[in-house]
């Protein structure tokens, strides 16, 4: 199985915990003597939630690499295993250190772009 990776970081292992969601955008709206009436807008865009341990004298060092992606303002090639490759933006980075610094446990939140299309597919941004 390939590691996940996200631009030019790749994970030293994949994380313990990835969970994909993805949601419908519905829009309601009341109208009078009918009551209310439902549109599917299409789907929204896929949330990413990576929950892992960096381990090692290197554990510091990998976070910050990883971090230093959060600062770039463009979104990247993030790679999922099981799913494949999206194109996404970092939306947040969190770590808890345990012991002497060695095991740093991090979440990391990627959100997928998804570019506006003219009859090419069927997703759409917002």
């Amino acid at each position: 199985m390939k590691i996940m990776s996200y631009k030019t970081f790749t994970f030293p292992h994949n994380p313990e915990r990835i969970t994909v969601t993805t949601e419908t955008r519905i829009a309601t709206a009341h109208c009078p003597e009918y009551g209310p009436i439902h549109q599917n807008l299409g789907i929204a865009k896929r949330v990413i939630r990576a929950e892992g341990v960096f381990y090692g004298e290197s554990a510091k060092t990998q976070y910050a690499a990883l971090e230093a992606l959060m600062w770039q303002p463009t979104a990247g090639q993030l790679y999922i295993p099981a799913i494949g490759t999206v194109i996404a933006f970092p939306a947040g980075l969190s770590y808890i250190g345990e012991g002497d610094g060695t095991v740093l446990r991090y979440t990391a939140v990627f959100t997928e772009q998804i570019a506006a299309t003219d009859r090419e597919g069927t997703r759409y941004a917002d």
